[in-house]
C-alpha cells in the first residue's frame, strides 16, 4: 500500500477516470457523464506515487438517504482492500443518521456485507438494441409534452415518492444533463408521470422515470424510444419490473441483469411501492 495514496478527486481527474472505466468495460462514462458525478457528489479514491487514478466511488447524499455509486477499481491493483478503505471513507463522510445504499456488482457484493451492507431489494436492467415502440400501450387520455423547469416542483414531488428521499437539487442538474425530458399529464391536467433520456457512450438511458400507473410509464417510454436509433438502457427497481416485464419484451427489451439493492443504516426502502421507477443510474439511484 506504500505505492498508492488516497484523496478527494476532483474534475481534473477526469482524464485519468475514463482511462480507468474503459480499463473495467465501463462505457457509460464519458467526460459530460463523469462530470454530472462529480459535480452532484464526492469522490475519493486512490492514485499511484504518479498521480494516476486506479480507483474511485462516489458518495450522493440526499436529504433523508444517501448513494453510493462508481466504485472501480483497476485490475492491477485488486485485492488490496482499496474498494473496502474507499466505502469507509464515504461512510465516514456521510450524514450518520440516514440509511446509505447502493447497487452491488457480483465481485462487490461480499465487500459490502462484511461492512454490515445487507440486501433491502433488487434492481433489474433490461436493454435493447433495437426496439419496437408500436408494441406499446398508450391512452388517449394521457397527453405527454416537453418538461422545463417549471415543472421541476411536481417531478420532485414524483421522484421522491419513487428514491424515498428530496433530490431538488440533483433534478434539476440530471434535467439539464437530458437530451430527453417528458412528463405526462392526465385528462385533469395533472402531472402524473415523467421521464429523462440522458445519452450517454454506451445508450440511452432512461431514467429517473417516475409513474402512478403502467400505461403513463409505457407512454413516457415509448415516446423516448420512439425518435431514437441507437442502444437502451432501462434500470429499475424489482416492484417495476415485475408489473411492466411482458410488455418491454414485447417491445425488444431484454432483461440482462438482476443485481442487489443493498443498505447500511437502515432496514426497508423508503420509497413507494406503487409508483413505477426508473433509476437515473446505479450510482445516483
Amino acid at each position: 500500500m506504500t505505492n498508492v495514496v488516497q484523496r478527494a478527486l476532483t474534475l481534473d481527474d477526469i482524464p485519468d477516470l475514463i482511462t480507468l472505466s474503459q480499463e473495467v468495460d465501463w462505457p457509460d462514462y464519458n467526460a459530460e457523464e463523469l462530470t454530472s458525478l462529480l459535480t452532484n457528489g464526492y469522490f475519493t479514491g486512490f492514485s499511484t506515487v504518479d498521480g494516476q487514478v486506479i480507483s474511485c466511488a462516489g458518495l450522493f447524499q440526499y436529504d433523508r438517504m444517501a448513494s453510493i455509486g462508481a466504485v472501480i477499481v483497476s485490475r492491477t491493483h485488486r485485492g488490496l482492500g482499496l474498494a473496502r478503505k474507499m466505502i469507509d471513507t464515504l461512510l465516514d463522510q456521510c450524514d450518520q443518521s440516514i440509511p446509505v445504499v447502493l447497487t452491488a456488482t457480483v465481485q462487490g457484493r461480499p465487500v459490502y456485507e462484511k461492512i454490515g451492507f445487507h440486501t433491502a431489494g433488487y434492481i433489474t436492467t433490461y436493454k435493447a438494441q433495437k426496439t419496437t415502440p408500436e408494441t406499446l400501450r398508450v391512452s388517449d387520455d394521457i397527453h405527454l409534452s416537453s418538461a422545463d423547469e417549471s415543472h421541476l416542483p411536481c417531478i420532485e414531488a414524483l421522484d421522491e415518492k419513487g428514491a424515498g428521499t428530496n433530490r431538488s437539487s440533483f433534478l434539476k442538474n440530471r434535467m439539464n444533463r437530458a437530451a430527453q425530458r417528458i412528463i405526462a399529464k392526465n385528462e385533469h391536467h395533472e402531472i402524473t408521470g415523467f421521464a429523462f433520456g440522458v445519452e450517454t457512450p454506451a445508450n440511452l438511458m432512461i431514467g429517473p422515470l417516475a409513474a402512478n400507473d403502467e400505461i403513463t410509464a409505457l407512454s413516457l417510454i415509448r415516446s423516448l424510444i420512439s425518435s431514437y436509433s441507437g442502444p437502451i438502457r432501462l434500470d429499475m427497481q424489482e416492484e417495476t419490473a415485475e408489473r411492466l416485464h411482458e410488455s418491454l419484451v414485447e417491445a425488444g427489451f431484454t432483461k440482462t441483469n438482476k443485481a442487489h439493492y443493498m443498505m447500511i443504516r437502515g432496514k426497508e426502502k423508503l420509497n413507494d411501492p406503487a409508483l413505477l421507477y426508473f433509476l437515473a443510474s446505479q450510482a445516483f439511484s
